[in-house]
């Protein structure tokens, strides 16, 4: 692959990429439609959840592994600190049962991403 990043991870990131944004706009735009307890914090999830958008899109652009890899790291951290912090929320009644599906979907990107990190990683 000459140091390419692969098509998968690529149309990963893409995915990704669209989906934190559409995520991140609706929490900073309209966290009402959240079922937000507290916009502010929603405002602020929202936020974060655009920067990370904005890094996977950044990444995904990148077409060398190399340059992407320390972005896509950080991208799985996320995911997997995500994840584990809605479904404790989830767990403990702490957060509304709508969130589930993002809670899901925020399961699916870090295995997602780690996959295809360990395979590009495996192929260096």
């Amino acid at each position: 692959m000459n140091g390419q990043t692969s098509k998968g991870m690529r149309v990963t990131l893409l995915v990704y990429a669209i989906y934190s944004a559409f995520y991140g706009l609706i929490h900073v735009v309209s966290p009402e439609t959240v079922g937000a307890v507290d916009p502010a914090i929603e405002r602020v999830l929202g936020a974060a959840s655009l920067a990370f958008a904005f890094g996977a899109w950044l990444a995904y652009t990148e077409k060398a592994w190399d340059k992407a890899r320390m972005m896509v790291l950080t991208q799985i951290v996320w995911m997997i600190v995500y994840t584990l912090t809605m479904a404790w929320g989830l767990l403990t009644g702490a957060i509304i049962a709508m969130a589930w599906a993002p809670a899901i979907i925020g399961a699916i990107f870090a295995v997602l991403l780690t996959v295809f990190y360990l395979r590009e990683e495996k192929t260096r």
